[in-house]
């Protein structure tokens, strides 16, 4: 199996700091037909949290999102890289983009089995499009 690498845009909303908020709008998301791969939630202070979702591919999804008060986050400029799972390439990936300069935002992974989905934020398209060159190039080997 090789390895997906794809942009994609992440979605971004303030929900109220109380049990319930992040389930409901997930629901309202759910109900509205979206089917998301990524749900980040952080508290940004008290009162508040940021809810970060992705992707949306659909003008219907989209107008749902936009209808619950969603909208592009654009200062976060995001890879997903979908595949195998194998050990080290977490470290791997982050040595190469450190060693070509280039700076990440965050970084989010998860393996289930013989399967990776890798999320790395950056701050700008150009980091976004170098890191995209460049682990296609690490992960073709």
């Amino acid at each position: 199996m090789d390895y997906r690498i794809s942009k994609e845009h992440v979605w971004v909303c303030l929900i109220e700091d109380r049990r319930d908020a992040m389930a409901e709008r997930l629901r309202a998301l759910s109900d509205g037909g979206v089917d998301l791969e990524l749900i980040i939630t952080r508290r940004e202070k008290q009162g508040r949290a940021l809810m970060f979702v992705s992707p949306l591919r659909t003008p219907e999804e989209v107008q749902t999102a936009q209808e619950l008060g969603l909208s592009i986050a654009d200062s976060v400029h995001n890879l997903r890289i979908a595949g195998p799972n194998t050990r080290g390439l977490g470290a791997r990936m982050a040595t190469a983009l450190a060693e070509a300069g280039i700076s990440m935002r965050g970084y989010t992974a998860a393996a289930l089995g013989d399967l990776q989905v890798t999320n790395i934020a950056f701050d700008s398209i150009e980091h976004e499009d170098r890191a995209k060159t460049i682990l296609e190039d690490l992960l073709r080997s």
